[in-house]
């Protein structure tokens, strides 16, 4: 029978210190850096896939420690390293941290794998007494989702609900079965879900226009959204290299707006407007909010140069001066401009 000492306790307790001052040091360059520390919280996910199939493994088996991203509900307790947060944990920490001689010590943990990783149901502690202790593996009961979800060690929470996003909108569509190639790419968490809300009511449309008694599958309607509606739009998007204005963003992120004018336009008068159209709208856009933002710009240099202590020679001088807009940035402002 293995027995705990009272120098176990204390090795581990000092172990426990110590990694809980890493995890302090590790969260502070992390908020430094403007970046998350924490492990990814399940149920986010999970609010994102719904249900999909699930597979419990028969057997026990060793997982790698370093594919364990998240947890169940205890995603705050624990930095990404499964470091301890909480000196309240100290005491249960120890006294996992004390029995780990080796693996053979501890009951398997249970996990849920998305994808390559997983996320600890039960046996949090177990975890970070492990990496702590420097094991590489763990053995653990695991539940498997089966979709194609491809999280990696790393991501950030935004960057799992798109992809966990994107994995559902091709399980639910299968565009990607019909497009090879499919290039329908998010940068915004939540936009695949809009999209297939979209593509549902694009569906109902679909099924009233074509009078069938069957029911059109939401497949058959992202197929037909895709290659009549979506890909026009893009490609008008792509035309006008309106993609340029946008840094950061794709052409899946311009679609959802073009569609909202193109709806706008349509609920406001009633009237159908082309994927083209829908292009200027957001053209005109641009070129509104870059009008107001310089207009902002001047005024307020305009104030400054009425400000009895601002140095004339700091200002130029067409700034002073009454200005329109006309068709054109000012020649100063525009690209290459030089004013001289």
């Amino acid at each position: 029978m293995f027995t705990i000492t009272d120098v176990d306790q204390s090795e581990a307790r000092e172990r426990f210190g110590y990694m809980h001052r890493k995890a302090l040091t590790q969260d502070l360059i992390a908020r430094i850096a403007g970046k998350s520390n924490d492990l990814l919280p399940f149920d986010a996910l999970m609010e994102v896939l719904r249900s999909h199939e699930q597979v419990l493994h028969r057997e026990p088996e060793m997982i790698p420690l370093d594919k364990i991203v998240g947890s169940v509900g205890r995603y705050k307790d624990f930095t990404r390293d499964f470091l301890p947060r909480n000196r309240a944990m100290m005491e249960r920490w120890a006294r996992v941290d004390s029995y780990m001689s080796d693996m053979a010590g501890l009951a398997p943990i249970d996990v849920f794998k998305v994808g390559s990783v997983y996320f600890v149901a039960d046996g949090n502690h177990r975890v970070s007494v492990a990496r702590a202790n420097g094991f590489d593996a763990i053995e653990a009961h695991v539940t498997e989702y089966v979709i194609d979800v491809d999280l990696q060690p790393g991501d950030t929470l935004d960057e799992a609900i798109m992809k966990a996003g994107r994995a559902r909108f091709l399980a639910d569509t299968r565009l990607d079965h019909h497009f090879p190639y499919l290039d329908l790419y998010f940068t915004r968490p939540g936009s695949y879900t809009q999209l297939l809300r979209h593509l549902e009511a694009y569906r109902k449309l679909l099924q009233r226009a074509r009078r069938q008694e069957s029911e059109v599958s939401l497949e058959d309607a992202a197929v037909e959204w895709y290659t009549r509606t979506y890909l026009p739009i893009v490609t008008a998007i792509r035309e006008r290299q309106l993609i340029k204005r946008f840094p950061g963003r794709t052409s899946a992120d311009l679609y959802i707006w073009v569609w909202a004018a193109i709806t706008e336009m349509y609920e406001l008068f009633g009237e159908h407007i082309s994927p083209d159209e829908g292009a200027s709208l957001l053209e005109l856009r641009v070129e509104a909010n870059l009008k107001r933002a310089v207009e902002d710009l001047m005024q307020r240099l305009i104030d400054s140069a009425k400000d009895d202590n601002a140095d004339a020679d700091d200002i130029p001088d067409w700034v002073t001066q009454s200005f329109e807009w006309g068709n054109a940035l000012p020649l100063q402002l525009a690209p290459g401009g030089t004013g001289e």
